[in-house]
């Protein structure tokens, strides 16, 4: 995930901003504990002593193992004796541990030398210019997701379900699938006709597993072939780090699958973009007006058998909401 000298210097100093933030908010504690309990700063002195002293001590000949295991049982002691004052304090035992915004890598942008999934995702802002996604996220999420759009009096011939019952487990799942990312991953196939609130759902998911840190890039079908196109005939530079972009995050949404002006590329495409993903254990959810049949019928059979084989089917039904809200709101 390529990022320029001037971009990479931007975030850098971005992680540098916020440790600095972090040494202040501890430093700023550190002297807020010291002055409601004085004898904080006399077992803090005595932590760096016995550190001291271990060390003296196996230059002066000791045995590095005994040192080391003496050493450990006195500073066991002065942590839990530390812990008991600060709670006794009626401060939280945490107090003094820097907020960080992700306890991962501590907000340093890596871990172990390779770039933190926080890292990963403020890159693919950068490239992709998702900034817009925080305004379209803060409104479509799972705290905004109202059931009551959905109308109990109309129903699926397959499933005898009400909409409104039928999107209730529709967003169960997608929670359910948020909840279990982590360990499970897993794909997700978002069936509907339009307006029946699929992107509103993947948009929950989204703005969720943001919030865990995860990788996530949206594009619309038509949007992800332009720049399958554009890294392709054009060689753009700047599409060339999207592209990486695609096959390396947590998660990548494809919406409205089959709106896409369809041809022997785009297909040839897409296939090395879901198989591709599928290999490297990366998820994806794709969203679609198109039935079952319609997405047989539309795309290749390489294409459906590993979309039918690997991805959870998740229906949605009712009326266009969109049009519903317009109604309501003249």
């Amino acid at each position: 995930m390529a990022l320029s000298n001037e971009q990479y210097d931007a975030l850098m100093r971005e992680y540098n901003h916020k440790q600095a933030r972090n040494n202040q908010i501890v430093s700023y504690r550190t002297k807020e504990l010291y002055s409601a309990v004085p004898v904080l700063s006399q077992l803090d002195e005595e932590v760096s002593n016995i550190s001291v002293s271990s060390i003296t001590a196996i230059f002066n000949g000791k045995d590095i193992a005994t040192a080391s295991a003496e050493s450990k049982e006195k500073l066991e002691g002065l942590r839990k004796r530390r812990v008991e004052l600060i709670k006794s304090a009626g401060f939280p035992e945490d107090y003094l541990e820097p907020p960080y915004d992700c306890p991962d890598c501590k907000d340093t942008g890596y871990i172990n030398g390779k770039r933190c999934h926080c890292f990963t995702q403020a890159a693919i802002n950068i490239v992709y210019k998702q900034s817009n996604i925080s305004n379209i996220l803060s409104k479509e999420n799972f705290d905004y997701f109202d059931l009551n759009v959905y109308d109990e009096d109309y129903y699926d011939p397959s499933s005898s379900l009400s909409a409104r019952a039928n999107a209730k487990i529709a967003l169960e799942r997608c929670q359910n699938f948020v909840q279990n990312f982590r360990e499970k991953g897993g794909n997700l196939l978002l069936l509907g006709r339009t307006g029946c609130g699929k992107t509103f759902l993947s948009n929950c998911v989204a703005k969720a597993l943001l919030d865990k840190g995860i990788s996530v890039i949206y594009f619309t079908a038509s949007e992800l072939f332009r720049v399958f196109e554009e890294q392709t005939f054009k060689k753009n530079a700047n599409m060339a780090d999207i592209h990486d972009h695609i096959f390396d995050c947590d998660l990548l949404i494809i919406d409205d699958l089959g709106t896409e002006f369809q041809n022997s590329f785009t297909t040839a495409r897409l296939f090395q973009c879901l198989n591709e993903r599928l290999l490297r254990n990366k998820s994806t959810i794709i969203s679609t007006n198109l039935s079952l049949e319609e997405l047989r019928d539309t795309y290749s059979e390489r294409i459906t058998s590993r979309v039918f084989s690997n991805y959870e089917a998740i229906k949605l039904i009712g009326n266009d909401i969109r049009i519903k809200k317009v109604i309501s709101n003249n």
